[in-house]
């Protein structure tokens, strides 16, 4: 799942930059040309929260629609089949569905990454001895600790747990903020139908706050991860995005920063040289984008509520 999840980063990172353009929104939209009746199945693979168990990027016609997705969870892929199943007889419907190969051997990268196997805050956070002592040392004392650690299976196994539900959590976000500039767009259109556009508000405005809910839990998850001294002061936080001035071009902004915030947690979980940069453990600026993105999202639920 972890090679899967970075192979999709860098199809990500490859997208084109000009992510406003109406035709190039992420995951595709309807168009005024798209019949109701898959507008509103689209909705509803919004509205059940399919969408968060496979990639999917949707074409739309005036007589069809064209699916590809990546497949992760089978049942929640059958479930998606049954909502536009029963158009096929009026409209022109195509699905392509790829699957990540499964792996040999399930149990075989158990391991924990060794990025997080060597930071002793997140070690002693969850309550290696060897790691709290090493806390408490003195500087002439530390060398003394810095020996390789016996093997302690249960602290391997809750360090492996912490890095998939992390990168988990991240993938949640990025995925309910790469649906919002469709939703947003959808939910504006003046020429769309009343329910539709009222529909895709509920549901943008939910995917938001899913998104809050998320970003609150990586918050929490990261944090003990990163030197005591970094967490309570440090370098002043960068500087956020300019403010977008309508809520489509702020959905278009969360979604291209989410992005990027995703390819840093898991470069931080799995970085390219088996360690943690030094600039990114003495300055907290991967927490400093989990509040920016916070405060963009709720930005934008405030702005998408009170647009007509």
């Amino acid at each position: 799942m972890a090679r899967f999840f970075c192979l999709l980063l860098v199809c990500l990172a490859a997208a084109p930059a000009a992510m406003s353009m109406a035709d190039n929104l992420p995951g595709g939209a309807p168009t005024p040309e798209t019949p109701v009746d898959l507008v509103r199945a689209w909705l509803r693979f919004h509205e059940s929260e399919l969408c968060q168990g496979f990639d999917a990027s949707f074409v739309f016609t005036k007589d069809g629609v064209e699916v590809r997705s990546v497949v992760e969870d089978e049942k929640a892929y059958q479930k998606f089949g049954e909502l536009f199943e029963p158009l096929r007889t009026a409209y022109r419907v195509e699905m392509h569905a790829e699957r990540p190969r499964p792996e040999e051997d399930p149990d075989k990268d158990r391991d924990p990454p060794p990025s997080l196997w060597e930071n002793y805050e997140l070690r002693a956070f969850l309550g290696d001895p060897l790691a709290r002592a090493r806390e408490r040392a003195d500087f002439e004392e530390k060398p003394l600790l810095n020996a390789p650690p016996p093997p302690d299976e249960f602290l391997k196994r809750r360090l492996f747990i912490y890095s998939e539900r992390t990168i988990e959590w991240s993938r949640k976000v990025e995925r309910y903020a790469r649906d919002l500039p469709a939703l947003t767009r959808l939910a504006l259109d003046p020429h769309a139908e009343p329910d539709l556009r009222s529909r895709a508000r509920t549901v943008c405005l939910a995917h938001a706050g899913n998104m809050d809910r998320y970003i609150g839990k990586l918050n929490g998850n990261l944090s003990p991860a990163f030197p005591r001294s970094s967490r309570k002061g440090g370098p002043p936080r960068p500087e956020s995005p300019g403010a977008a001035r309508s809520a489509f071009d702020q959905a278009v902004q969360i979604t291209v920063f989410a992005q990027a915030l995703a390819r840093r947690v898991y470069q931080f979980i799995h970085p390219e040289h088996f360690t943690v940069g030094l600039d990114e453990l003495r300055k907290p600026g991967l927490l400093d984008s989990l509040k920016i993105l916070q405060k963009m999202d709720s930005d934008f639920r405030k702005s998408l509520s009170h647009t007509k």
